[in-house]
């Protein structure tokens, strides 16, 4: 019981040191990780040094959980309680939506700032995945090319693969982009993304989503994507709200993926 009481104070208060959270919701974010871990009471914890970093503190409530059998050790049950507990350092969409839009009026790099450092903070940006990537510099003529190999995507399990295959077949979220992903608790065949938060923004009369890739590609690799589950199409209105993007976020680069079905991308 100690251990488990000593890890989950630890993480407290290291988000609490991180200012993810307030200290004020110590006691609160206490009680409902002992509720999402099957316990009862606190034992006896120390405030010790901190010198891990919160996600270190987070593998220990992982670790817990699928020694006392709370999940299995699949990867996919890893990240639906990993996003799980990291939610409960995450303000409800409508006041990250407020701070991020307040930030704007004064600046809008800070709003951006703000956005994408709360999005690697609380794991939804897999940052620990992020830094197992190689990647390769070339000069062409063109200017410096830039190769990557892509090992941040956790492998699946044969095991996993086979039950991800007969699992029931879902259609919420239509789609692995689409706004209803905002606090989704995931499965077997859908991403956690109970950490998970969208910027809301208008682009001409309709209202888009701005949010970051998990895997970024490179830096702060956007996202930006319609309310609406639709395909994407590429005409004069896209090249219209990628201006519209650019007017809105000048810092910004914006580009547009091919209107192929494989793409999996909304405008």
């Amino acid at each position: 019981m100690t251990n488990i009481s000593q890890s989950i104070h630890d993480y407290v208060r290291k988000a609490i040191q991180m200012q993810m959270l307030d200290p004020m919701d110590q006691i609160y974010v206490q009680n409902r990780l002992l509720a999402i871990l099957g316990l009862d009471e606190m034992g006896v914890v120390s405030n010790h040094e901190l010198e891990e970093e919160l996600q270190d503190y987070l593998d220990k409530l992982v670790a817990y959980a699928i020694q006392e059998e709370i999940i299995d050790s699949k990867q996919f049950s890893r990240e639906i309680l990993e996003a799980e507990i990291m939610d409960l350092l995450i303000p409800y969409p409508s006041t990250v939506n407020q701070v991020f839009w307040d930030y704007y009026q004064e600046d809008k790099v800070k709003a951006t700032d703000y956005f994408y450092q709360l999005s690697r903070t609380s794991d939804y940006i897999k940052t620990r995945h992020i830094a197992k990537n190689v990647h390769f510099k070339a000069k062409s003529e063109y200017g410096d090319l830039e190769i990557t190999i892509n090992l941040s995507k956790p492998e699946k399990d044969p095991k996993e693969i086979k039950a991800a295959k007969h699992a029931p077949k879902s259609h919420y979220p239509a789609c692995a982009l689409c706004m209803e992903n905002e606090g989704y608790r995931g499965h077997i065949n859908h991403a956690a993304r109970q950490n998970h938060r969208i910027i809301r923004l208008k682009l001409g009369d309709e209202i888009y989503g701005f949010q970051y890739s998990p895997y970024v590609y490179y830096n702060e690799h956007s996202i930006f994507l319609n309310e609406t589950h639709r395909p994407m199409v590429i005409n004069r209105k896209c090249f219209r709200n990628l201006l519209q993007i650019v007017e809105q976020f000048p810092h910004y680069f914006a580009g547009s993926n091919a209107d192929l079905p494989i793409v999996g991308a909304l405008f």
